[in-house]
């Protein structure tokens, strides 16, 4: 019977003991959960919204005694609905937002098993994870300014699960800021001379951009896009001048098939480059700083020679486009070098092929812009006679708006002789076409024209609203020649800006209270700059910026001197850090009330009172009060409070006691 009653106690395990969260810590973690998943559930399916709304509103109630715990069913059912989630959502794809998802959903529903601090504090490791990967999604300063307002809440969060007694909300963040405060010195040293392995935010994800143009261009597509005032992109120029607006055409895309309403890409990688020819002038550097917007292809002034980036991940193509291996889903700066003219030794020709391609249009499509070339060709006009019929019939009938009337299958036939009116994508198709049934070869050229020089950082923003297109002819013995026909209709368009070539009813479509105020204005100029310093110093702040940044302040990049750096800067941290260590030190072993009454004692010393060697502080305030009643009341109420606190413990009282002896003796 013994040996029986033994066996059974060593199967028995002990009773494990729980810390239970007090009310207040729960408090704590529902809202650091709150405000983290906040800007995650705008760039994640909907369904999530209802995933969390459930498991925060369940543990709302719980924490207010309403509702018990979950069962089993419950857990059961919000997991299936998880999971059918990421079925319907990421089934097809996998990538940052798929795994993104999956946080989220055990973010949100690991708050419905916080019981312990053991779980909480799963939940907040958790909540670090959440935080880097808002980064994923946004890299602006708000974004990063975002950031540490989570970091400070997960930091007051997980301190306070040690807390012993109550603090108000205000000393808990506080407490919480200082120790990010005494991080950020290291975080800002292992920015600076860290190896550069790439950063977070590189990982491709699966968000691609909402603005930017497409490879197949009909008419009302640039229009609708110049409502837009997103940025495309920035760019700085080495000389740090901006070149005049009529030669800041920023070539995208070459559309060389026409299918009698859309102009479309042949082959969306473009050609292989062919051998060098033809002698470069006007050349100029530049760097650009490009918006992610889900396509291959970026931007450079006319010819460019060369274009480099971090990954060597740019081509130029034939066409002299720039072509990135991978469709841009983040933000990306490189280096450009392009030649504004061309000087060709030897007429240059084109191949029969080419040829070919270039004039090559739908047999049975726009038959009155047909006639009307065929009329031209009956005068035995020449090429550039035909060029320059073309423009000035733009010149002379037609106007430039952001409001033309939609078009058929005929569609330069109707806006050559029915509406004439359009935007920039009307003039070059329809001028495309007219040239193209003439036999003179050109294709459509879509990108963006000009900018607004920002003079606070010295580089020129480029807007959506200036997405344009244009047209490149092929003149014998010169090759391709740009002729934009949009210069024919409104040439204000070219020097000034979209917003100077529109009417009345077309400007209030694009124009912003922003752009009627100067201060706004200066405010926005000024904004942008903030965000173009960050995302030139900051985001993308590579390894070639980095031995620049150390190569002016240490003389190299060797080891030794690294090393030596380092070694110096962490002595003289951890000597200031002592000092003040030491010289607060007493300070810091007083509660708050007895700091309340040393400021006291400080004023009243400078008034000749001064407290005597054990003397208590009713009968100090007791004798100060026979020589100057009129302080009465105030030191009567700060020994009250004292009293309060240092004796009944009413900690709720400290502030008060602190802001009367702030005011004292007024």
């Amino acid at each position: 019977m013994i040996k029986q009653r033994w066996s059974r106690r060593q199967k028995t395990a002990p009773p494990v003991h729980a810390e239970y969260l007090a009310r207040d810590k729960l408090a704590w973690l529902l809202i650091m959960q709150s405000v983290l998943i906040l800007p995650l559930l705008f760039n994640l399916p909907p369904w999530l919204w209802l995933i969390w709304a459930i498991s925060a509103l369940w543990r709302t109630q719980m924490f207010r005694g309403r509702w018990g715990s979950p069962g089993k069913w419950v857990k059961g059912l919000l997991t299936a609905l998880c999971v059918a989630g990421m079925l319907v959502s990421y089934s097809s794809r996998t990538g940052t937002e798929t795994m993104i998802g999956l946080l989220v959903c055990a973010f949100s529903l690991k708050l419905l098993e916080v019981n312990a601090i053991r779980d909480a504090q799963f939940l907040i490791f958790i909540g670090f994870i959440i935080t880097a990967s808002q980064l994923l999604f946004s890299q602006t300063p708000q974004a990063a300014a975002f950031g540490l307002v989570s970091m400070l809440l997960l930091i007051t969060c997980w301190r306070s699960l040690y807390l012993t007694r109550m603090q108000i909300p205000t000393l808990r963040l506080k407490r919480g800021g200082a120790i990010i405060l005494h991080a950020l010195p290291l975080m800002l040293v292992l920015f600076v001379v860290a190896p550069r392995l790439g950063p977070l935010w590189a990982i491709p994800n699966q968000q691609t951009a909402k603005t930017g143009f497409t490879d197949t261009v009909a008419p009302g597509d640039l229009g609708n896009l110049a409502l837009s005032q997103e940025p495309a992109f920035r760019v700085a120029f080495n000389n740090q001048t901006p070149l005049p607006p009529n030669q800041l055409y920023w070539r995208g895309l070459v559309l060389d098939t026409f299918d009698g309403r859309a102009w479309k890409m042949r082959d969306s990688w473009g050609r292989a480059p062919d051998r060098d020819s033809g002698n470069k002038q006007a050349l100029i550097d530049y760097s650009i700083i490009v918006e992610p917007h889900g396509q291959p292809w970026l931007f450079s002034l006319m010819t460019p020679l060369s274009a480099t980036n971090t990954t060597n991940s740019i081509r130029i193509t034939a066409d002299s486009l720039l072509m990135n291996y991978v469709p841009l889903s983040q933000r990306m700066r490189y280096e450009v070098k392009s030649a504004l003219q061309v000087e060709w030794p030897e007429a240059p020709r084109l191949p029969s092929i080419q040829r070919d391609i270039y004039t090559r249009l739908p047999s049975s499509s726009n038959p009155q812009a047909r006639a009307l070339v065929e009329s031209w060709r009956a005068q035995q006009l020449t090429d550039q006679q035909i060029i320059d019929n073309t423009l000035a019939l733009f010149r002379r009938e037609f106007s430039y708006t952001l409001q033309p009337p939609e078009l058929g299958t005929h569609s330069v036939d109707e806006f050559l002789f029915q509406s004439k009116r359009g935007f920039c994508e009307h003039f070059a198709s329809s001028f495309g076409f007219l040239l193209r049934a003439a036999g003179i070869p050109v294709r459509l050229v879509v990108g963006y024209q000009g900018g607004r020089w920002n003079p606070v950082e010295n580089y020129l923003l480029v807007r959506q609203s200036d997405a344009h297109a244009w047209t490149e002819v092929w003149i014998e013995g010169k090759g391709w020649q740009m002729i934009d026909p949009t210069a024919a209709v409104a040439p204000n368009r070219i020097e000034l800006g979209m917003s100077a070539a529109l009417g009345e009813s077309d400007r209030e479509l694009v124009n912003s209270a922003w752009q009627n105020s100067s201060l706004l204005l200066q405010i926005q100029a000024r904004w942008d700059a903030a965000n173009y310093v960050w995302q030139r110093w900051v985001l993308n702040y590579d390894n070639e910026a980095q031995e620049g940044l150390l190569s002016r302040l240490l003389g190299g990049t060797e080891s030794w001197r690294l090393t030596l750096w380092l070694i110096g800067f962490g002595l003289v941290s951890a000597a200031i850090f002592a000092w003040v260590l030491v010289r607060r030190r007493p300070s810091l072993l007083l509660r708050r009330e007895l700091k309340a009454i040393k400021k006291l004692e400080q004023k009243l010393k400078q008034f000749g009172y001064v407290r005597g060697q054990g003397e208590t502080l009713g009968d100090f305030i007791q004798r100060i009060l026979v020589n100057a009643p009129q302080h009465s009341h105030a030191l009567r109420n700060i020994h009250q409070l004292f009293v309060q606190i240092a004796y009944q413990n009413q900690t709720a009282h400290i502030e008060q006691l602190e802001r009367a002896v702030k005011q004292f003796p007024k």
